[in-house]
Parts: C-alpha cells; structure tokens; sequence
C-alpha cells in the first residue's frame, strides 16, 4: 500500500514537471524572432538610422544685412552633415513671408538600395554606390554656391514677417515622417504693421497680448515633434534681447515645439541635434 501512494505521488510529480517545461518552451519560443533570439535582443542589436527633413527660413530683411558670416557659418555646417535619406529645403523670411513662401534651395538625397546577394552581382552593386556618394558629393557642393549666391543678395524687404514664416513652415512639414528640424536664421525682430519688437516696451502684460492676438489670428501653429533652432539673435541692448527671448520661448512652448533655450543664440550650438530633440518640454525658468 505503502509503495502505491509512493508510485501514485512519482507520477503526479513527473506530469506536473512536463507540464510546467512544455509551458515554458511555448512562452520561450514565442518570445523568439525567426534567429532564435528575443525580440528585445533584436532590436537592441539594430541601429536605428534617422533621416531628418531640415527647413531653414534665412532672413533676408535689412535688419539683418550684418549677419551673413554667422548664417553662412550654420548653414556650411548643416549642409555639410546632410546624410542619404536627409531633406534640405531653404526659404526665406520677408515682409509677407506667408505670401511670397518659396523654396528657394532644396535638396533630397537618395539612400543607396539594400544589398541582395540573390540578385545584384557584389562588385556591380559596390560600383553602382560609390557612384551614387559622387553624385551626393557634387550635389552637396552644388546646394552650397546656391545657398552662397542667396547669402551675397541684396535685402529687398524692410519689413520682417517671422510669424507668417514659421506658421507656413508648420504646413510645410505636415504628416513628415522624418526627424522635423526647423532651422531661423535671423535677429527674431519682428516688424510688421501691428508690431515692431525694437520699439516696444517689454514686459509680461506686451508679451501676453502679442500671443493672443497672434493666436486670435491662428499664426501660432501646431509644431509638435518639430526641433526649433535659432541663430542670429540680436538686438540693441541687453534688456531687449532677453525680453524678445522670453516672448519665444513663450510662442513655441504655446505651439507645443521642441525648444530649448541653448538652441536660441547668436551662433549655432549643438549640432547636430540629437533624436529626441522634437520633444515638447516645457522651458523651465526661462523668465
């Protein structure tokens, strides 16, 4: 009787056992892509390549006829980062930038196709990419003494719309899949016909009334995932520098754009952007 209840209990125990490995190896192979590895050791293996679409609005205004150096600076700098897969387009800013918005520099450069050893001979293949990285080479060159020829012209506008400029530039970068950089190359005084940044008297009730009359009119867009740099920020005096600062930081936390006060200077500064850059954050003690 005795060596039954052992047998019985053996038994019980050794089904228990498959039961509980048969689970296990379903779960396991379940977690496991076509190599035999988990998902999470698959992808961590992968490096994730991020194409960026870059636009920058230049200033061509009067206001700003001083800081050719510093944009040309940025712009070399930019244009000679562009990957395969990058999108460049250059527009500028005027005195009715929403009217006459035209890209007047762009460039996309082509990725190089996948290499299929099934269907493409290895040296064809290799041959056809280095002539490929010729052409990105010559084109990048290209892009740079147009981009160069726009620096050298003379302003036409008198007047700076940089409200209307970055609204169409939202429009522009609607349902873009890739990393949005939004790249304002100018000195962020406004001169339109209801304001003129470098004759007003800042202070928060100035800066609150600006912003929603601008929202009234829908000039404060929705910039979600777009990383916002600016370069060439001036003015007459320390006081007005820091106050045209705060209303921006103010408009693009209000747009919901990724901004941050190191990225709103003189020159540019941290190049390139890293791939969370587009993040809405609030700018903490910005004022």
């Amino acid at each position: 009787m005795c060596y039954r209840r052992l047998f019985g209990l053996f038994l019980f125990l050794l089904l228990a056992s498959s039961v509980s490995c048969s689970h296990h190896d379903k779960k396991g192979i379940a977690g496991k892509d076509g190599a035999g590895q988990s998902g999470n050791q698959a992808k961590s293996g992968e490096k994730v390549v991020v194409h960026k679409t870059i636009l920058v609005l230049l200033d061509k205004t009067a206001s700003v006829r001083d800081q050719n150096t510093v944009f040309a600076e940025a712009l070399d700098r930019i244009i000679s980062g562009l990957n395969p897969g990058d999108r460049f387009r250059l527009a500028l800013i005027t005195g009715a930038s929403d009217a006459d918005f035209d890209f007047v520099a762009e460039l996309n450069l082509k990725e190089s196709p996948p290499f299929n050893p099934l269907v493409t001979n290895e040296s064809v293949y290799r041959d056809a990419v280095e002539k490929e990285n010729i052409k990105r080479k010559q084109d990048i060159a290209s892009l740079k003494t147009k981009v160069k020829a726009i620096l050298l012209s003379k302003p036409t506008a008198q007047s700076t719309d940089l409200f209307g400029a970055i609204y169409t530039s939202s429009l522009f970068f609607d349902k873009d899949p890739n990393q949005k950089i939004l790249l304002i190359l100018s000195d962020m005084i406004e001169e339109d016909p209801n304001w003129r940044f470098n004759h007003l008297r800042w202070n928060d009730h100035v800066r609150k009334t600006i912003l929603n009359h601008e929202k009234k009119l829908g000039l404060i867009p929705n910039m979600a995932n777009t990383c916002v740099y600016v370069v060439g920020a001036k003015a007459p005096n320390l006081d007005m520098l820091q106050n045209i600062r705060f209303f921006w930081t103010e408009y693009f936390e209000q747009a919901h754009a990724g901004f941050s006060l190191d990225r709103y200077a003189h020159t540019m500064l941290h190049w390139p952007p890293s791939p969370d850059c587009g993040q809405f954050r609030p700018v903490a003690g910005s004022q």
